[in-house]
């Protein structure tokens, strides 16, 4: 079952290296990697498995989810890049702690 989640975890972290971006997205000013990586990241939230039980709930996999299903509150919530920035951050910061 770990090392499920490490292998989730480390597909979702490899996500952000591909794009070369990191922790620090505050830094990134081009609007359509933002765009890209938030899309990819909460795909892939939402087809985890194992690791979607272990991410905080409200935080990470309710948002991805209700994006997902097209929910107009969580959409224009995320319209603002900051939000996005915000999200990609914690959930990098977090699934860091899982691959140490």
């Amino acid at each position: 079952m770990d090392e499920i989640v490490k292998l989730e975890a480390a597909h979702i972290l490899n996500t952000f290296k591909k794009q070369g971006l990191d922790g620090k997205l505050y830094l990134v000013q081009d609007p359509f990697k933002i765009d890209l990586l938030f899309d990819e990241v909460v795909d892939a939230i939402n087809h985890s498995s194992l690791l979607k039980t272990k991410l905080p709930h409200v935080e990470f996999v309710l948002p991805s989810r209700e994006i997902a299903n097209g929910d107009a509150g969580w959409i224009g919530h995320f319209e603002d890049r900051d939000n996005k920035r915000f999200f990609l951050s914690d959930v990098y910061d977090f699934l860091i702690l899982f691959i140490r």
